[in-house]
């Protein structure tokens, strides 16, 4: 301050203190840039990073979500009865291009809830809360989980429309990419600034999932990486959204996530509803 208004001083240290010299014909100027600099920085409220606010933990409550609907999807994996009748779950649910592009569309979300073996199924089960996790640590947890399922139900579309007919598939892993990608969304669009590697780590951990899946099978056929890759793509373009929405205006509140958390719940049990009454055979 003073060495831009080229005024000499010098700061000794002094006892517990220090003391500002500076020549005796330059005293009242430097005492006024001293008092100035004072007024200016008065009102100024410096952030406390102590009392900044931390996200909290939310891995308890995604782990009893995920772990409610890994039971419930093991029951439709084991064929489970729907008021003593057996129900055809695959045929009503799993993943068919040919009868999505003819209007069955709620198949893009029955897919998602079921599996080709309890190895299968433990495996989505464990990838999801690592990355459900994650993502609502930002978001909270009602709109983690709607922002999944919605990118899930996006990805399961758009690979329909790309890859026409003749695609069969099922499984939440389309799902647990859509989160992974909405989490590397959310963290590109939350604030400025140069890229590292917190906010691009999300991209290069989908695609070493991607590269190592690749080697797999589900269902007794190749992993259905374009289900993959096309669920990362709408959960990032998603998450890129939600990132922008959520720097303007924070979190949402309790009521808005159990809001979010019901309209998912709810979004499943209307696709299925419509599967068992125009999708059985």
């Amino acid at each position: 301050m003073l060495t831009a208004r080229g005024i000499p001083h010098v700061l000794k240290r002094q006892g517990g203190g220090y003391r500002l010299l500076a020549p005796r014909r330059r005293a009242e100027e430097a005492l006024a840039e001293i008092g100035g600099y004072a007024a200016e920085r008065d009102g100024l409220v410096l952030p406390d990073p102590e009392a900044a606010p931390q996200r909290p933990a939310v891995w308890p409550e995604v782990l009893g979500v995920v772990g409610v609907a890994t039971g419930i999807f093991g029951l439709l994996l084991g064929g489970a009865t729907f008021f003593g009748r057996p129900v055809p779950w695959r045929a009503i649910g799993a993943g068919d291009s040919a009868a999505m592009l003819s209007g069955q569309w709620w198949r893009a979300a029955t897919a998602l809830c079921l599996h080709a073996d309890p190895a299968h199924l433990m495996g989505n089960a464990a990838c999801g809360a690592l990355f459900l996790s994650l993502l609502c640590r930002e978001t909270g947890l009602g709109l983690g989980f709607a922002m999944t399922l919605a990118a899930g139900i996006g990805g399961n579309v758009l690979k329909a429309l790309v890859q026409g007919p003749g695609m069969h598939f099922l499984g939440a892993s389309t799902a647990v990419f859509a989160a992974l990608g909405a989490l590397g969304g959310i963290r590109l669009a939350g604030g400025a600034g140069a890229l590292s590697f917190r906010r691009t780590a999300p991209a290069g951990a989908a695609l070493m999932l991607l590269a190592m899946l690749g080697a797999g099978t589900e269902d007794g056929k190749a992993v259905d990486l374009a289900g993959h890759l096309f669920g990362f793509l709408s959960g990032a373009g998603l998450g890129v959204v939600a990132g922008l929405l959520l720097e303007r205006r924070g979190r949402p509140g309790p009521a808005a996530q159990a809001t979010f958390g019901l309209l998912a719940g709810l979004s499943l049990v209307a696709a299925w509803v419509l599967a068992a009454w125009r999708g059985a055979p």
